[in-house]
């Protein structure tokens, strides 16, 4: 696990899991699946792929079979096209299943911001924009906007603090 800042600011954090490996025992499969299972309460699924790999497709589809067994199938998927640099950067690169797709080099750096910039737009894309100023007496409500929210602006005026952010739907209904 880490935690990672996107160029915007937002703070998210990075899990991974085990590569979805085929022909394993069936005992080491179900091990793995009971780590897998926690993919149910991501909200991004960054799907990693290897496209200098010559069975890329095929890990693909296991991938995503393997997320319709955990029923996690409808979450938001980035396909990430790695290692980029040894495949050639002219190779066309699609997953139909993906919400969005990216090719980098991890070990380059290439594209890498793209990356980000993905996750922030679709992070934001979850959340909803509020201005509201808060009077002074109620300054302490700000903390859950910069705990769960992204802070675009804050200006202190006469009537009080006034907050210009992006929060996620379910903490809207408590700050406005």
């Amino acid at each position: 696990m880490s935690n990672t800042r996107l160029p915007d600011g937002q703070q998210i954090l990075l899990t991974d899991t085990v590569g979805f490996i085929r022909k394993l025992p069936h005992h080491l499969i179900e091990a793995f699946k009971s780590t897998l299972e926690e993919v149910r309460y991501c909200d991004i699924i960054l799907h990693v792929t290897d496209s200098s790999s010559p069975q890329m497709e095929r890990q693909m589809y296991v991938v995503y079979e393997t997320l319709k067994e955990l029923r996690a199938a409808d979450k938001t998927v980035v396909a990430v096209f790695n290692k980029m640099d040894a495949a050639g950067g002219d190779l066309v690169l699609k997953d139909p299943s993906a919400d969005r797709q990216v090719k980098i080099s991890a070990r380059t750096g290439q594209n890498v911001d793209r990356l980000l910039e993905i996750l922030s737009e679709l992070l934001r894309d979850r959340k909803v924009y509020f201005e509201r100023i808060y009077p002074y007496a109620e300054a302490g409500r700000i903390q859950e906007v910069r705990r769960n929210g992204e802070i675009l602006e804050e200006e202190y005026t006469e009537q009080g603090i006034r907050v210009r952010a992006y929060v996620p739907k379910e903490v809207y209904g408590k700050l406005v």
